[in-house]
């Protein structure tokens, strides 16, 4: 059975993985590394490659953000299959919102998301939604990694090597970040959001089996 490579979403933490990985004995989580200052995905997934110890072709699995740099790490890595969760094959199957702000110069971007996360952790606790409190995640030194992830998402071109991969593409039917509607997914979870992995675990670790043997 081959190995399966998780990759986490923008969320550095392996939470999204804490009910699936027990269900997946031949799998390990690839930890992210430091990204260059405006550093493309593809160089970032490059990099990357040079952590993981692999003697064969693996299964490399990301959920959300994971699944962009799954689809550039699975080249590198000459993987057998890349599945992506919640996530998107290429910069086509963003959402209207990326889109439009793929305009924007790497630079410009970061500082207009640093004075958002900025402004929403200012906004008084009783009246912050879920968005105000992702927002906050942006601000700050700490919100580093997620303004350099959102900017490398926005300046995302995928690699040709990278659509030369076979993949696999699993969704919810109610993902509010990368809404099904604009993917071409292989595999539809009728009530799943965002955080498929904790929601529909044994189902994906069906899959993920299922491709891996």
């Amino acid at each position: 059975m081959r190995r399966i490579l998780l990759l986490t979403g923008m969320d550095p933490a392996h939470r999204i993985y804490d009910r699936l990985l027990p269900l997946l004995p031949n799998a390990m989580i690839v930890d992210w590394i430091q990204p260059a200052p405006y550093e493309s995905i593809t160089s970032y997934a490059a990099r990357l490659s040079r952590t993981v110890c692999c003697d064969e072709p693996a299964v490399v699995c990301g959920v959300s953000f994971g699944g962009i740099v799954a689809r550039e790490l699975a080249s590198c890595l000459n993987a057998s299959t890349c599945v992506l969760i919640a996530s998107v094959r290429s910069p086509r199957e963003l959402p209207p919102w990326f889109r439009i702000c793929r305009v924007l110069a790497p630079p410009l971007a970061v500082a207009i998301m640093r004075i958002t996360g900025t402004v929403a952790t200012c906004c008084p606790r009783r009246f912050k939604s879920s968005s105000t409190w992702r927002l906050t995640k942006l601000a700050g030194k700490s919100g580093a990694w997620h303004r350099w992830a959102t900017v490398a998402v926005l300046s995302w071109k995928s690699s040709e090597d990278a659509q030369r991969i076979p993949s696999v593409q699993i969704h919810g039917d109610r993902d509010v970040v990368f809404p099904v509607r604009y993917t071409s997914a292989d595999t539809i979870f009728r009530g799943g959001g965002h955080d498929l992995p904790l929601t529909h675990c044994q189902e994906i670790a069906g899959k993920l089996l299922q491709i891996a043997a």
